[in-house]
């Protein structure tokens, strides 16, 4: 896993091109006003998902992981907080969906990380699990950009 800032990504794009790809639709792009929806950024091996949701509490929330991609997340607007655990110390949960590429798990968190909006992202690799849409207080609505860059785009 990786925790940065958009002001600091820049210094990951020695990890392969994927990273390059979605910085640059981030910081090209008015988020803010794209609604919902599913957007290729190279075809199907880097896209970006944009979700509107409520955050729940952590409890309620499940862990996930991707075996073929690696996840780069910001919130938007609104306030979210996202658990972080390596899969290897979580419990599996469900089937792994090969269509969606997401496997869940149930567990307690190494760490949970506020995000502030368009400020703070993490890049999350097979190995990490993440738990998204959590909150500390209160459930509130969020709009998030999550994309997925293919473990082709990355360099290993």
């Amino acid at each position: 896993m990786i925790r940065t800032t958009v002001t600091e990504i820049n210094r990951y794009f020695c990890l392969g091109r994927g990273i390059k790809l979605a910085v640059d639709f981030i910081k090209n792009s008015d988020l803010a006003s794209l609604p919902p929806g599913r957007y290729p950024i190279d075809g199907a091996k880097v896209f970006a998902l944009i979700q509107e949701v409520r955050t729940i509490f952590s409890e309620e929330a499940l862990f996930e992981n991707h075996f073929r991609s690696a996840d780069l997340q910001m919130t938007i607007s609104g306030e979210e907080c996202v658990g972080y655990c390596p899969v290897a110390k979580l419990i599996k949960s469900g089937s792994y969906n090969e269509t969606t590429d997401v496997q869940n798990y149930t567990g307690q968190a190494d760490c949970i990380m506020q995000n502030k909006a368009n400020e703070s992202v993490s890049i999350f690799f097979p190995e990490d699990g993440h738990q998204p849409y959590v909150t500390r207080d209160i459930s509130q609505p969020i709009k998030k950009i999550v994309v997925r860059i293919n473990m082709e785009y990355i360099d290993s």
